[in-house]
């Protein structure tokens, strides 16, 4: 397939390719979204015939379905809840901090550390 487009990608400018890059990269996603259209369209109209809709076969998964909601806070820095003993600093949020893993792997209690 690739040698149906005969290109001397030699010859083209930083510029020129970068566009050329972008270009394809459109195309691609259009043709992706008409493809995705046809095949939920496909689905659809099989499962008018059984006389099944979308949502009755994927509760919550329809296309038109609203995205998630995003945290009000999200971005913002938190309160430190957590202190370790060489000054390290956890939220409460997110992944255990190795330190904090270390001190309850050798028994202490990680109320110790809440400020």
């Amino acid at each position: 397939m690739v040698e149906k487009f005969k290109f001397e990608l030699e010859a083209l400018s930083v510029a020129e390719l970068t566009a050329l890059r972008d270009a394809a990269e459109a195309k691609r996603l259009e043709k992706l979204d008409e493809a995705k259209n046809a095949v939920l369209a496909e689905a659809k109209e099989k499962l008018a015939q059984l006389g099944l809709s979308f949502e009755n076969v994927w509760p919550g998964r329809a296309p038109s379905a609203p995205e998630r909601r995003h945290r009000k806070d999200a971005g913002t820095q938190l309160a430190v809840r957590f202190r370790g003993p060489n000054g390290e600093e956890w939220s409460g949020r997110g992944r255990l901090p190795r330190w904090l893993h270390a001190m309850e792997a050798g028994g202490r209690n990680r109320e110790e550390f809440r400020i």
